[in-house]
C-alpha cells in the first residue's frame, strides 16, 4: 500500500512521519511519499520527518518530492496537511481583522475565511490529481485548515473518492480526561457533536457509569487539561458539557480581542519570528549528515510554538506543556497518534473486529436533525469491520443547536463564495457569522481580503 503527505515539508512533519512508521503495519504500507512545492522545506523539516521515519521503519521505501503527480500516482491513501500562503499570509489575515476590531484567528472567522481562501483553490487541483492518478479506491484524509470547510468543499466539488476530515483538537481534550476521572482511556465514551473547531462534548461514562456530574464538578478539569480556558460556571449554562478551546473565542470574544489588540505581536507573528529564527539556526546544519543536532534545533522552537498556545489570547500559561526531547528520545517515545492516528483507526477497522469511537468530519446525513443533509459535522464515530457510525448525541441544547446552525450557514455561503469566485456570497457569509454579523464589517474585510493578486479574478 503507498501513502502520500501533500504538505510533507511542514514544521509538524516530524510527528507525521513517527506516527505513520509506528503504525505502518496496521495497514500494510510499503510506500510512504512526502511531497511539497518547497524544496528548502523538504531539504530541513522533510529530511528530518525522513531520518525518523527510517529509523523506526527502514524497510518500508520512504521518498522526498516536489512532482505531485509522481508521488500520487497509485497512491491508496492521502493526506493533506497544506498551508497555502505560508506564515507572510498568516500575518496579513490576522492583521486585517484586528485593524477593523474584530477576531482574525486563522481558522475561525475572518481570519478562519481568509485562509479558506487559498487552501480551497489549492486543494481542489489536488483533487483533480488525485482523480486523475492515484488508486482508484484512494481514501483522502483532510487535515487541511480550516478543516471543516476544505472538507465540504472537497465533497461539494464532486470529488468521487472516500474523505474524512481530521482535526486532532478532540482527541487531544479526551485523552485528558481519564486522568481526571482516574479511569482506563479504554473505559471512557465521550460524545462529540457540532463543526469543526465549534463542538461540544457530552455524554460522558465509564464502562457504562455516567460520570458527567463528577467530571465537570471536578476543580482538576479546570487546570489541568485544555478545559483551563474555560469558566465552570460556562459548562453549567451550556448543559454541563465540555467545550472546544477554539470555543473561547466565541465565549471570551470581547476578552480575547483585547488581549490580543494589546500584546505585542499577533499569533502570526510570533509563530513567523520563530520560524525565523529556526531557519537562520538550522541554516549551518546539514540536516542529512547530522540529523540529531537539526532535530534539537527544531525541537526548541517548536516548542516554543507549541507552548506559548493561546497565551495571547487567554493571558494564560498552558498546563500540559511539552518537555523537550532529543532526536533518540523522540523516536522512542511512545506515540499518541494524534491527526494521523484517527485516519490509521479508520484504515484498520476493515481488518479489526474491535470498535472504536473517533472524532471525524463528515456529511451529516441526518445525524445532527437541524443541519441539512449535505452540511459537513464534527462527529464521534464508533467505527468498526462494518463501517463508520455516526453517534447521535444523547441532547444537543436549543442555545447550541442556534449556535451551529449560524455557523453552519456561514460556512455553506463560504464554501460556495470561494468556490464561485463571488464577492457577494463572501459579504454574506460573514454577515452570518457570528463574531461578524454586520453587513457594513463584511463589505470591508472582504474588501481588503480580496485586495491581493492572487483574488484579482473574484467578481
Amino acid at each position: 500500500m503507498k501513502l502520500t503527505v501533500l504538505g510533507g515539508g511542514g514544521v509538524r512533519s516530524a510527528f507525521l512521519a513517527k506516527s505513520l512508521a509506528y503504525n505502518a503495519h496496521r495497514i500494510n504500507l510499503k510506500e510512504v511519499v512526502f511531497v511539497d512545492t518547497s524544496e528548502e522545506n523538504l531539504n530541513i523539516f522533510g529530511e528530518i520527518a525522513r531520518y525518523i521515519f527510517t529509523a523506526i521503519r527502514p524497510d518500508i521505501d520512504f521518498r522526498l518530492t516536489t512532482d505531485a503527480v509522481s508521488a500520487l500516482k497509485n497512491s491508496h491513501y492521502v493526506i493533506t496537511t497544506l498551508r497555502v500562503g505560508g506564515d507572510e499570509s498568516r500575518v496579513r489575515d490576522e492583521r486585517i481583522a484586528l485593524n477593523h476590531n474584530t477576531l482574525g484567528q486563522e481558522t475561525t472567522g475572518a481570519g478562519g475565511f481568509a485562509m479558506a481562501m487559498r487552501s480551497i483553490p489549492a486543494i481542489l487541483q489536488y483533487c483533480r490529481l488525485i482523480e486523475e492518478h492515484a488508486a482508484p479506491d484512494v481514501i483522502l484524509f483532510n487535515f487541511t485548515n480550516p478543516s471543516g470547510l476544505v472538507t465540504e468543499a472537497i465533497i461539494k466539488s464532486g470529488f468521487k473518492r472516500r474523505v474524512y476530515g481530521i482535526c486532532d483538537a478532540p482527541s487531544e481534550l479526551i485523552r485528558e480526561l481519564p486522568a481526571i476521572l482516574n479511569c482506563n482511556e479504554a473505559d471512557l465514551q465521550v460524545e462529540c457533536y457540532g463543526l469543526n473547531h465549534f463542538s461540544w462534548f457530552t455524554h460522558f461514562t465509564v464502562q457504562g457509569e455516567d460520570v458527567t456530574d463528577k467530571l465537570v464538578s471536578n476543580p482538576e478539569l479546570y487546570r489541568k487539561t485544555a478545559m483551563q480556558y474555560f469558566s465552570p460556571a460556562l459548562v453549567q449554562l451550556c448543559g454541563k458539557q465540555l467545550l472546544n478551546e477554539y470555543l473561547y473565542y466565541y465565549y471570551y470574544r470581547e476578552v480575547a480581542l483585547k488581549a490580543i489588540q494589546d500584546s505585542p505581536e499577533t499569533r502570526g507573528e510570533m509563530i513567523a519570528r520563530i520560524n525565523q529564527d529556526m531557519r537562520a539556526a538550522l541554516e549551518p546544519v546539514n540536516v542529512k549528515e547530522n540529523p540529531e543536532a537539526a532535530f534539537t534545533i527544531w525541537m526548541e522552537h517548536y516548542l516554543r510554538r507549541e507552548n506559548s498556545y493561546m497565551q495571547n489570547e487567554s493571558q494564560q500559561e498552558k498546563f500540559n506543556a511539552r518537555a523537550p526531547l532529543t532526536l533518540q528520545q523522540f523516536i522512542e517515545a511512545p506515540d499518541t497518534g494524534g491527526y494521523a492516528g484517527v485516519a490509521l483507526d479508520i484504515l484498520e477497522a476493515v481488518n479489526s473486529n474491535t470498535t472504536k469511537r473517533i472524532v471525524v468530519s463528515l456529511q451529516n446525513n441526518g445525524t445532527l436533525d437541524f443541519l441539512r443533509a449535505d452540511d459537513v459535522i464534527e462527529i464521534s464515530c464508533d467505527l468498526s469491520k462494518t463501517g463508520l457510525h455516526p453517534v447521535t448525541p444523547l441532547h444537543v441544547p436549543d442555545a447550541q443547536k442556534n449556535m451551529i446552525s449560524c455557523v453552519k450557514e456561514y460556512e455553506r455561503l463560504a464554501v460556495a463564495a470561494i468556490m464561485q469566485k463571488d464577492k457577494s456570497l463572501a459579504v454574506r457569509a460573514l454577515m452570518a457569522h457570528p463574531l461578524i454579523g454586520s453587513w457594513s464589517l463584511a463589505e470591508k474585510l472582504v474588501n481588503a481580503y480580496l485586495d491581493d493578486a492572487h483574488f484579482s479574478d473574484w467578481q
